[in-house]
Protein backbone atom coordinates (compact mmCIF):
# COMPACT_ATOMS: atom_id res chain seq x y z
CA UNK A 1 0.00 0.00 0.00
CA UNK A 2 1.27 3.22 -0.41
CA UNK A 3 2.85 6.25 1.96
CA UNK A 4 -0.74 7.13 3.09
CA UNK A 5 -2.78 3.88 3.57
CA UNK A 6 -0.85 2.94 6.20
CA UNK A 7 -1.33 -0.88 7.53
CA UNK A 8 -1.99 -1.25 10.95
CA UNK A 9 -2.31 -5.07 11.15
CA UNK A 10 -3.94 -7.34 8.40
CA UNK A 11 -6.40 -5.57 6.31
CA UNK A 12 -6.86 -3.15 8.92
CA UNK A 13 -5.36 0.75 8.04
CA UNK A 14 -5.76 4.04 8.43
CA UNK A 15 -4.83 7.30 6.87
CA UNK A 16 -3.16 9.82 9.34
CA UNK A 17 -4.64 12.98 9.57
CA UNK A 18 -5.52 15.69 12.49
CA UNK A 19 -8.63 12.87 12.45
CA UNK A 20 -7.41 9.62 12.19
CA UNK A 21 -9.39 7.81 9.30
CA UNK A 22 -9.48 4.26 9.70
CA UNK A 23 -9.96 1.72 6.81
CA UNK A 24 -10.89 -1.78 7.16
CA UNK A 25 -10.94 -3.96 3.22
CA UNK A 26 -12.62 -6.54 2.75
CA UNK A 27 -14.34 -8.73 0.45
CA UNK A 28 -13.73 -7.38 -3.61
CA UNK A 29 -11.48 -4.40 -2.87
CA UNK A 30 -14.09 -2.95 -0.87
CA UNK A 31 -13.60 -0.89 2.39
CA UNK A 32 -14.90 0.69 5.54
CA UNK A 33 -14.31 3.89 6.51
CA UNK A 34 -14.36 4.63 10.06
CA UNK A 35 -14.38 8.66 10.72
CA UNK A 36 -14.21 11.64 7.60
CA UNK A 37 -12.23 14.16 9.36
CA UNK A 38 -13.37 17.89 9.51
CA UNK A 39 -14.32 19.30 5.85
CA UNK A 40 -14.20 18.58 2.17
CA UNK A 41 -10.98 18.33 1.93
CA UNK A 42 -10.59 15.52 4.57
CA UNK A 43 -12.81 13.58 2.07
CA UNK A 44 -11.11 14.29 -0.64
CA UNK A 45 -7.77 13.30 0.82
CA UNK A 46 -9.43 10.24 1.66
CA UNK A 47 -11.21 9.42 -1.48
CA UNK A 48 -7.90 10.24 -3.49
CA UNK A 49 -5.91 7.74 -0.99
CA UNK A 50 -8.42 5.01 -1.87
CA UNK A 51 -9.07 5.73 -5.57
CA UNK A 52 -4.71 5.59 -5.72
CA UNK A 53 -4.92 2.18 -3.66
CA UNK A 54 -7.85 0.69 -6.07
CA UNK A 55 -10.03 0.56 -2.80
CA UNK A 56 -13.88 1.69 -3.02
CA UNK A 57 -15.50 2.86 -0.05
CA UNK A 58 -19.17 0.68 0.45
CA UNK A 59 -19.44 2.44 3.70
CA UNK A 60 -19.07 4.89 6.32
CA UNK A 61 -18.97 4.84 10.69
CA UNK A 62 -18.89 8.02 12.16
CA UNK A 63 -18.02 7.04 15.96
CA UNK A 64 -19.40 10.00 17.14
CA UNK A 65 -20.87 13.48 15.54
CA UNK A 66 -18.90 16.21 16.61
CA UNK A 67 -17.85 17.76 13.07
CA UNK A 68 -14.23 16.95 13.12
CA UNK A 69 -15.18 13.32 12.55
CA UNK A 70 -18.47 13.60 9.77
CA UNK A 71 -17.53 16.70 8.15
CA UNK A 72 -15.60 14.58 4.99
CA UNK A 73 -19.13 12.36 4.61
CA UNK A 74 -21.01 14.55 2.05
CA UNK A 75 -17.82 14.86 -0.03
CA UNK A 76 -17.24 11.03 -0.26
CA UNK A 77 -20.92 10.40 -0.42
CA UNK A 78 -21.24 12.04 -3.32
CA UNK A 79 -17.95 10.50 -4.82
CA UNK A 80 -18.72 6.73 -3.66
CA UNK A 81 -22.47 6.57 -2.83
CA UNK A 82 -21.23 5.24 0.23
CA UNK A 83 -23.65 3.69 3.12
CA UNK A 84 -22.98 6.13 6.42
CA UNK A 85 -23.84 4.29 9.56
CA UNK A 86 -23.82 5.88 12.94
CA UNK A 87 -24.93 5.34 16.26
CA UNK A 88 -29.41 6.92 17.19
CA UNK A 89 -28.27 10.01 19.12
CA UNK A 90 -25.49 10.65 17.16
CA UNK A 91 -27.01 10.47 14.02
CA UNK A 92 -29.79 13.00 15.18
CA UNK A 93 -26.76 15.68 14.96
CA UNK A 94 -24.98 14.26 12.32
CA UNK A 95 -27.72 14.69 10.06
CA UNK A 96 -29.23 18.22 11.61
CA UNK A 97 -25.51 19.55 12.69
CA UNK A 98 -27.24 22.88 13.90
CA UNK A 99 -27.81 20.77 16.83
CA UNK A 100 -24.40 20.90 18.41
CA UNK A 101 -23.98 24.78 18.47
CA UNK A 102 -27.51 24.67 19.49
CA UNK A 103 -26.94 22.61 22.75
CA UNK A 104 -23.87 24.36 23.35
CA UNK A 105 -25.59 27.52 23.77
CA UNK A 106 -28.75 26.39 24.87
CA UNK A 107 -30.86 28.63 21.84
CA UNK A 108 -30.15 29.55 18.55
CA UNK A 109 -26.38 30.04 18.51
CA UNK A 110 -24.05 32.88 18.37
CA UNK A 111 -22.64 33.02 14.48
CA UNK A 112 -19.07 32.82 16.14
CA UNK A 113 -20.20 29.24 16.99
CA UNK A 114 -21.76 28.51 13.74
CA UNK A 115 -18.54 27.24 12.45
CA UNK A 116 -17.04 24.69 10.49
CA UNK A 117 -15.31 23.03 13.97
CA UNK A 118 -18.47 22.82 15.49
CA UNK A 119 -20.60 22.84 12.81
CA UNK A 120 -19.78 19.96 10.02
CA UNK A 121 -21.94 20.00 6.75
CA UNK A 122 -25.13 17.78 6.62
CA UNK A 123 -24.67 14.84 5.77
CA UNK A 124 -27.10 11.77 5.52
CA UNK A 125 -27.19 8.52 8.13
CA UNK A 126 -28.27 5.75 5.78
CA UNK A 127 -28.33 3.24 8.87
CA UNK A 128 -28.67 3.34 12.84
CA UNK A 129 -26.07 1.16 14.47
CA UNK A 130 -26.11 -0.12 17.55
CA UNK A 131 -22.96 -2.15 19.83
CA UNK A 132 -22.59 -5.39 18.66
CA UNK A 133 -21.06 -7.59 15.75
CA UNK A 134 -21.68 -5.86 12.04
CA UNK A 135 -22.53 -7.91 9.35
CA UNK A 136 -20.39 -6.91 6.48
CA UNK A 137 -21.20 -10.11 4.46
CA UNK A 138 -18.19 -12.74 4.47
CA UNK A 139 -16.75 -10.80 6.99
CA UNK A 140 -17.91 -9.08 10.53
CA UNK A 141 -16.76 -5.94 12.76
CA UNK A 142 -17.48 -4.90 16.17
CA UNK A 143 -19.12 -2.20 17.30
CA UNK A 144 -17.67 -1.13 20.88
CA UNK A 145 -19.93 0.99 23.35
CA UNK A 146 -17.01 4.18 24.20
CA UNK A 147 -19.70 6.57 24.80
CA UNK A 148 -18.74 9.62 27.36
CA UNK A 149 -16.81 11.98 25.20
CA UNK A 150 -20.38 12.04 23.02
CA UNK A 151 -23.26 10.01 24.48
CA UNK A 152 -23.29 7.73 21.98
CA UNK A 153 -20.28 7.25 20.49
CA UNK A 154 -18.53 4.08 19.48
CA UNK A 155 -15.31 2.44 18.48
CA UNK A 156 -14.80 -0.16 15.56
CA UNK A 157 -12.91 -3.44 16.18
CA UNK A 158 -11.71 -5.17 13.87
CA UNK A 159 -10.58 -9.06 13.12
CA UNK A 160 -7.12 -8.19 13.07
CA UNK A 161 -7.10 -7.34 16.55
CA UNK A 162 -7.47 -3.64 16.22
CA UNK A 163 -9.75 -1.02 17.85
CA UNK A 164 -10.58 2.06 16.86
CA UNK A 165 -10.98 4.14 20.03
CA UNK A 166 -12.58 7.65 18.24
CA UNK A 167 -12.14 10.19 20.93
CA UNK A 168 -12.60 7.54 24.06
CA UNK A 169 -9.27 8.78 25.74
CA UNK A 170 -6.18 11.23 25.02
CA UNK A 171 -2.51 10.59 24.51
CA UNK A 172 -0.84 12.30 27.56
CA UNK A 173 0.54 14.63 25.86
CA UNK A 174 -2.73 15.83 24.68
CA UNK A 175 -4.13 15.67 28.71
CA UNK A 176 -1.01 17.45 29.46
CA UNK A 177 -1.04 19.94 27.08
CA UNK A 178 -4.88 21.16 26.84
CA UNK A 179 -5.41 19.78 31.53
CA UNK A 180 -9.17 19.52 30.12
CA UNK A 181 -9.79 16.72 28.18
CA UNK A 182 -13.34 17.12 26.92
CA UNK A 183 -16.04 14.60 27.95
CA UNK A 184 -19.70 15.28 27.99
CA UNK A 185 -21.09 12.48 30.88
CA UNK A 186 -18.39 11.75 33.46
CA UNK A 187 -19.91 8.69 34.77
CA UNK A 188 -20.09 7.07 31.45
CA UNK A 189 -16.44 8.10 30.54
CA UNK A 190 -14.81 6.92 34.13
CA UNK A 191 -17.32 3.42 32.96
CA UNK A 192 -15.93 3.62 29.78
CA UNK A 193 -12.21 3.87 30.36
CA UNK A 194 -12.18 1.19 33.58
CA UNK A 195 -13.75 -1.25 30.08
CA UNK A 196 -10.93 0.12 28.01
CA UNK A 197 -8.20 -1.30 30.52
CA UNK A 198 -9.62 -4.36 30.72
CA UNK A 199 -9.32 -4.89 26.85
CA UNK A 200 -6.46 -6.62 24.95
CA UNK A 201 -6.42 -5.70 21.54
CA UNK A 202 -3.99 -5.77 19.55
CA UNK A 203 -3.35 -2.34 18.62
CA UNK A 204 -5.23 0.48 19.50
CA UNK A 205 -5.82 4.11 17.17
CA UNK A 206 -7.34 7.08 18.81
CA UNK A 207 -8.62 9.40 16.20
CA UNK A 208 -5.79 11.99 17.27
CA UNK A 209 -2.82 10.68 18.06
CA UNK A 210 -0.55 7.64 17.42
CA UNK A 211 -0.99 3.59 17.04
CA UNK A 212 -0.34 2.14 20.60
CA UNK A 213 -0.17 -1.18 21.72
CA UNK A 214 -0.67 -0.58 25.49
CA UNK A 215 -3.55 1.23 26.73
CA UNK A 216 -3.35 1.03 30.33
CA UNK A 217 -0.76 3.71 31.06
CA UNK A 218 -2.93 6.30 28.62
CA UNK A 219 -5.64 5.59 30.22
CA UNK A 220 -4.62 6.10 33.53
CA UNK A 221 -3.15 9.55 32.28
CA UNK A 222 -6.86 10.33 31.40
CA UNK A 223 -8.68 8.83 34.84
CA UNK A 224 -6.19 11.54 36.64
CA UNK A 225 -7.17 14.36 34.89
CA UNK A 226 -10.54 14.00 35.59
CA UNK A 227 -9.62 12.93 39.73
CA UNK A 228 -7.70 16.49 39.23
CA UNK A 229 -10.33 18.22 38.39
CA UNK A 230 -12.69 16.79 40.40
CA UNK A 231 -10.43 17.46 43.69
CA UNK A 232 -9.65 21.14 42.43
CA UNK A 233 -13.75 21.48 42.56
CA UNK A 234 -14.42 19.71 45.97
CA UNK A 235 -11.54 21.63 47.45
CA UNK A 236 -12.78 24.92 45.77
CA UNK A 237 -16.27 24.97 46.41
CA UNK A 238 -16.75 25.05 50.20
CA UNK A 239 -18.72 28.44 48.93
CA UNK A 240 -21.15 28.74 46.77
CA UNK A 241 -19.95 29.77 43.23
CA UNK A 242 -22.34 30.18 39.58
CA UNK A 243 -21.14 27.93 36.86
CA UNK A 244 -19.81 31.12 35.29
CA UNK A 245 -17.56 31.62 38.33
CA UNK A 246 -16.93 27.76 38.20
CA UNK A 247 -15.85 28.31 34.61
CA UNK A 248 -13.13 31.18 34.81
CA UNK A 249 -11.60 28.99 38.63
CA UNK A 250 -11.04 26.19 36.34
CA UNK A 251 -9.81 27.91 33.21
CA UNK A 252 -7.51 29.91 35.03
CA UNK A 253 -6.25 27.40 36.98
CA UNK A 254 -5.35 25.13 33.96
CA UNK A 255 -4.32 28.29 31.78
CA UNK A 256 -6.76 27.41 29.03
CA UNK A 257 -6.64 29.92 25.96
CA UNK A 258 -10.48 30.93 25.88
CA UNK A 259 -12.34 32.26 22.29
CA UNK A 260 -15.81 32.23 22.12
CA UNK A 261 -15.91 28.26 20.66
CA UNK A 262 -13.36 27.27 23.35
CA UNK A 263 -15.38 28.90 26.24
CA UNK A 264 -18.30 27.06 25.63
CA UNK A 265 -16.99 23.85 24.97
CA UNK A 266 -15.06 24.40 28.52
CA UNK A 267 -18.42 25.20 29.63
CA UNK A 268 -20.10 21.98 28.69
CA UNK A 269 -17.07 20.09 29.97
CA UNK A 270 -17.34 21.70 33.40
CA UNK A 271 -20.68 21.25 33.50
CA UNK A 272 -20.52 17.34 32.81
CA UNK A 273 -18.53 17.78 35.92
CA UNK A 274 -20.91 19.19 38.41
CA UNK A 275 -23.53 17.46 36.92
CA UNK A 276 -21.72 14.22 37.96
CA UNK A 277 -20.44 15.28 41.08
CA UNK A 278 -24.12 16.54 42.08
CA UNK A 279 -25.53 12.92 41.08
CA UNK A 280 -22.95 11.51 43.10
CA UNK A 281 -24.25 13.21 46.18
CA UNK A 282 -20.83 15.41 46.51
CA UNK A 283 -22.34 18.88 45.75
CA UNK A 284 -25.64 19.94 46.17
CA UNK A 285 -27.55 23.21 43.96
CA UNK A 286 -29.04 26.61 45.50
CA UNK A 287 -30.54 29.46 44.30
CA UNK A 288 -29.04 32.79 45.59
CA UNK A 289 -29.11 36.12 44.39
CA UNK A 290 -30.80 35.21 41.35
CA UNK A 291 -28.11 32.33 40.38
CA UNK A 292 -27.37 28.78 40.91
CA UNK A 293 -24.69 28.19 42.60
CA UNK A 294 -22.93 24.60 43.29
CA UNK A 295 -21.65 24.00 46.99
CA UNK A 296 -20.18 20.91 48.46
CA UNK A 297 -23.15 19.05 50.25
Amino acid sequence: MGELLQRIKGDTYYIKGPVNAGVYIYEDRNCVIIDTGNDDDSGRKIFKTLEGEGLEASSIINTHSHADHFGGNRFLIKRTGAEVMATQIEAAIISNPYLEPFYLFSAHPLKKLQNKFLMGKESRVDRVIEPGVLDLGERTIEIIDLKGHSPGQIGIATPDGVLFTADAFFSSAIVDKYKLPYFTNLRDTIDTLNRLKQTDYEFYLPCHGECITEIKGEVDVNLRAIENTIDMLKQKLTVPMSREEIIALVCSEYGVDLNVSQYYLSQSCISAYLAYLTNEGVLTTIIEDYRMKWVIE
